[in-house]
């Protein structure tokens, strides 16, 4: 098969996946009843999960350490969001001091 539908038929399994998920999720929420603490210990699972993804892909490129100054922007952008800034300003700058730092040299 060619690449090209290769990932055609991957993207298209991505979304009947993804169209699953959220239907059984629909369907069993009104079905089952969890209590607060179970609640509580999804929420934060799927912070947990949701913060590890971020983090890998903010250390590693491949595999091999993505350099300092990926790690620069992300701290910035942390920083302004933690201070509430809004987003396309969190986005700007940590594109602006990832991007200077790497014509600096730094990597």
């Amino acid at each position: 098969m060619s690449e090209t539908l290769m990932i055609i038929i991957g993207i298209a399994i991505l979304a009947a996946g993804t169209w699953l998920m959220r239907y059984s999720g629909a369907v069993l929420g009104n079905r089952l009843a969890f209590s607060d603490r179970a609640q509580a210990l999804l929420t934060d699972a799927a912070t947990t999960l949701l913060f590890s993804v971020a983090l890998a892909a903010t250390i590693y490129e491949n595999d091999h350490f993505a350099g300092m100054a990926r790690g620069a922007g992300v701290l910035v952008a942390v920083f302004l969001a933690w201070r509430k800034a809004p987003l396309i300003v969190v986005i700007v700058a940590a594109a602006v001091v990832t991007a200077g730092l790497r014509y600096l040299g730094m990597h």
